[in-house]
């Protein structure tokens, strides 16, 4: 038996989520049925990150496993031709049979983009805020994620959790240069958090209390003070799922060599 390791990208507008569901279509379900007709043997394939509803990826990474001696160049560009136009296969590898995608994940990239004007066609890709919003506070603010710490106050999913520490290496606010998006003092702005692990909403629930924060209803160290309290109802709203993005998944080795 084979393992094989995929990047996938998609726009989850028109899908449940990554995960396999009942009463709606996912990208896992999506895959697994153009694999298991091209390779002619059922397919079940574990990707790194569960997405939500609505939720993106440019870097989502799956594993499978399978008996076929199909060459993974081949099996990229013939799953490409048969997936829908929302879901494309970048690149695929042969891997050790030891490997998971999910559990051998050392670090993930989620990436939220904002715009604070009306954008139709922008509108399924950066959620829309018509506020004004201090990039620096919000700078200032996110700085405190940094560390390993505990992220409780950002998960309405707390009995789902083993455990809320998750250890931040990088939450950063910029700039995007799209001159069709900014202006006439309206900004199209990207955020930017890597950690080894995030809890379920949490990066929504994040970026729902850093625009709060943007717009001057959250002081700086009142954010402080939400991150310390461990409680979800100090926090603002989550921020919708159409904004964020599973940027990159990383492993201790290359993947793709």
């Amino acid at each position: 038996m084979r393992n094989i390791a995929l990047l996938i990208e998609y726009d989850g507008t028109a899908y449940g989520g990554w995960q396999v569901q009942k009463n709606s279509s996912s990208i896992q379900a999506v895959i697994e049925k153009t694999l298991s007709e091209l390779l002619q043997e059922k397919i079940k394939i574990v990707g790194a990150g569960r997405t939500d509803a609505g939720v993106h990826a440019h870097g989502q990474v799956a594993n499978f496993h399978t008996s076929s001696d199909w060459d993974v160049r081949k099996l990229v560009y013939a799953a490409n031709g048969n997936l829908p136009v929302d879901i494309a296969l970048r690149k695929a590898a042969d891997v050790p049979d030891s490997f998971h995608s999910r559990f051998d994940a050392v670090a993930r990239k989620y990436v939220y983009k904002v715009i604070t004007r009306k954008a139709p066609i922008a509108r399924n890709f950066s959620a829309f805020f018509p506020y004004e919003l201090s990039v620096e506070k919000m700078n200032e603010a996110a700085a405190a994620l940094i560390g390993e710490r505990s992220f409780k106050s950002f998960t309405k999913y707390a009995d789902e959790q083993r455990h809320f520490v998750c250890d931040v290496t990088k939450a950063e606010w910029t700039r995007l240069s799209d001159r069709h998006l900014q202006g006439d003092g309206h900004l199209h702005l990207r955020f930017e958090i890597e950690a080894n692990r995030f809890l379920h909403g949490m990066v929504r629930a994040l970026v729902g209390t850093l625009i709060d924060v943007g717009r001057g209803k959250i002081a700086v160290g009142d954010f402080q003070e939400i991150l310390n309290s461990e409680k979800r109802s100090l926090a603002s709203m989550s921020a919708p799922a159409l904004g964020l993005f599973l940027e990159e998944v990383k492993y201790e080795f290359d993947l793709w060599e």
